[in-house]
């Protein structure tokens, strides 16, 4: 095989792989991207990288909800589910359950109130998440 020919063919499987992980990452985009606006409740979902997303929630108390669906097909791996109960911008309760298949099987609880020293990092993580999330969607009225 030529050199001319070898770097047609490996420009061509280039191309392939680039427009197989666009159509990949606009479907994920297709199915995940929405908001949602009820007068109880405000929803932000979008994509995050190939496959994953977050759902961001503000209810009409104050208190809101990040869920993460970290894997493809988010029925067949974990997520998890970050609670601000009181608004106050500090996540109170996360959340990890296991995938559908497992009939949600709750992995972890975790309450700041009592396990917050001996997860500070994934509370302080979690309460970073919850605060950008605050701010890249604001409440709508």
């Amino acid at each position: 095989m030529r050199r001319k020919d070898l770097y047609k063919l490996i420009r061509t499987e280039i191309a392939i792989v680039v427009v197989f992980l666009g159509g990949v990452r606009g479907c994920n985009m297709a199915w995940n991207n929405r908001s949602t606006v009820k007068p109880a409740y405000q929803t932000e979902s979008r994509a995050t990288g190939l496959y994953g997303h977050v759902e961001f929630t503000r209810y009409f108390d104050g208190s809101m909800d990040v869920k993460e669906y970290p894997g493809f097909a988010h029925r067949l791996f974990d997520s998890e589910l970050h609670q601000d109960l009181n608004g106050d911008g500090l996540v109170d309760r996360i959340r990890q359950n296991g995938a559908e298949w497992k009939m949600n099987h709750l992995s972890e609880l975790l309450v700041r109130e009592h396990d917050y020293d001996s997860h500070e990092d994934r509370f302080d993580e979690a309460d970073t998440r919850l605060q950008d999330l605050m701010a890249k969607y604001p409440a709508k009225k």
